[in-house]
């Protein structure tokens, strides 16, 4: 590539990175509009899209699904959020991130439908989100894959994914988290997600409290939703971890599947595994229907066991183990606690911690500690707390756990392996998303500060 084409690119994804996070109001009336031509197309009408949302673990999921879909020989388009050290990791055929050139042609063409929309309609902002959807389905309408499967940004009421057509929509988890957007208490924030599915659809439920639930349940009648309980469905039972995958049984329809192998860790990403099989089922029972359940089980397992998506519970490093999780919700920390726990067992660990200021810091930190032996407080240049905020957390709640403060990022990565390799102990960076990729890039010695993050 010629530089003054680098040089163009990099600008237009600056340019990206600029676009206010946030549109005015909500915006799928502002998206049917800036997606006009695109929706008019007959491949995009005739589309089935699979969605996922949920609070956490619905990346893990999509990427689950497009792999059992391409074990079968399905073009497959994947759009995901948000990007850790590319903006094309979102953009996705056939495994494949949309290339440079194709990003620069779609952003020309979103921009171009942006600025058209904002002369006509002047004070309307578009948001970024909504203009990162827009470059994706221009791409997917060049590519034209058989299917697509999208993740949902915020919620699902107003999220931009839902003016795709589709009927299968899947809902992973539920956790306390844009509350301002989505509303105070876990119900309202479950039917604010459930309603990306449109009547008539089939909402796929992973783990839910039973009285949310049954909460979930009653809206979902009103809205004409069929939903169908992943864990009553798919039963992942006799999880074990090896290395860096874990081994489950999974019951399906009386059924057993043992000794499935999963590229992800955790129990979470065992019932992540379960909503993505059944939504694979159903949209198969719709396009596919002379797949053969033997065939079905054999691309989950070849499609499940290469998985993989980035820095959930991933290992970054060895001698020593470096391990880094970019949850950072108080039910994700609590999920990564029990893995971490069950992985890690009988390993002393130190933990390198900080949290965004924007986040319920002191929820997030918490389900952390009791798995450290070491801490070591820090901060993301990305909206980083203090790092004096994060140890008063710590020294409240475990007083006498060693800590130390290491205000660079930089900095702690580096005393943390320094104190791992001197005392045979493990490392685990978590408590934000920015914090673990930050972490990630540093350990790799590049500079965290070079990261555009939205």
């Amino acid at each position: 590539m010629l530089l003054s084409e680098r040089r163009e690119e990099t600008a237009l994804l600056g340019d990206l990175m600029a676009i206010p996070k946030f549109g005015t109001g909500t915006g799928l009336d502002r998206m049917r509009k800036l997606c006009r031509e695109l929706l008019d197309l007959p491949w995009m009408s005739a589309l089935d899209a699979i969605k996922v949302t949920g609070s956490n673990g619905k990346g893990s999921a999509c990427a689950m699904i497009a792999a059992i879909l391409g074990e079968l020989g399905v073009r497959c388009g994947l759009y995901t959020s948000p990007h850790l050290l590319s903006f094309q990791e979102r953009i996705v055929v056939d495994g494949q991130p949309i290339a440079d050139g194709d990003l620069a042609s779609a952003v020309h063409w979103v921009l171009a439908r942006r600025d058209e929309y904002g002369a006509v309609h002047p004070g309307d902002q578009v948001g970024a989100f909504e203009v990162f959807t827009c470059l994706a389905l221009h791409h997917f309408a060049q590519a034209r894959p058989e299917a697509l499967v999208l993740e949902a940004g915020i919620g699902g009421r107003h999220d931009s994914i839902r003016i795709v057509p589709g009927n299968l929509v899947g809902l992973t988890s539920l956790d306390l988290e844009h509350t301002e957007v989505l509303g105070p208490t876990l119900d309202a924030i479950a039917c604010d997600k459930a309603d990306l599915c449109p009547p008539g659809g089939i909402l796929v439920v992973g783990g839910i409290e039973p009285a949310v639930r049954r909460r979930l349940l009653s809206h979902c009648r009103r809205q004409d939703v069929r939903v169908i309980d992943a864990l009553e469905q798919v039963r992942p039972r006799a999880l074990a971890f090896e290395g860096d995958r874990m081994i489950a049984d999974l019951d399906l329809d009386g059924e057993r599947w043992a000794g499935v192998e999963i590229g992800l860790v955790g129990r979470h990403q065992a019932e992540n595994a379960a909503v993505a099989i059944l939504l694979v089922r159903e949209w198969l029972a719709r396009h596919r229907p002379g797949i053969a359940p033997g065939e079905l089980e054999r691309a989950v397992r070849r499609g499940l066991a290469g998985v993989r998506w980035p820095a959930r519970f991933q290992r970054i490093g060895r001698a020593p183990e470096v391990f880094a999780d970019v949850g950072h919700t108080p039910g994700a920390m609590a999920r990564l606690a029990e893995t971490a726990g069950a992985v890690l067992r009988g390993r002393r660990i130190v933990l390198v911690t900080g949290v965004s200021y924007d986040k319920r810091v002191e929820q997030v930190v918490t389900p952390l500690l009791p798995l450290a032996d070491h801490v070591i407080c820090t901060r993301a240049y990305h909206k980083g707390s203090p790092a004096a905020t994060i140890a008063e957390i710590v020294r409240r709640h475990r007083p006498q756990l060693p800590l130390e403060i290491e205000p660079r990022i930089e900095g702690a990565v580096e005393r943390a392996i320094t104190l791992a390799r001197g005392h045979d102990m493990s490392v685990l960076i978590a408590g934000g998303l920015f914090l673990a990729i930050e972490a990630a890039q540093a350990l790799r010695g590049k500079e965290p500060r070079d990261l555009r993050f939205f």
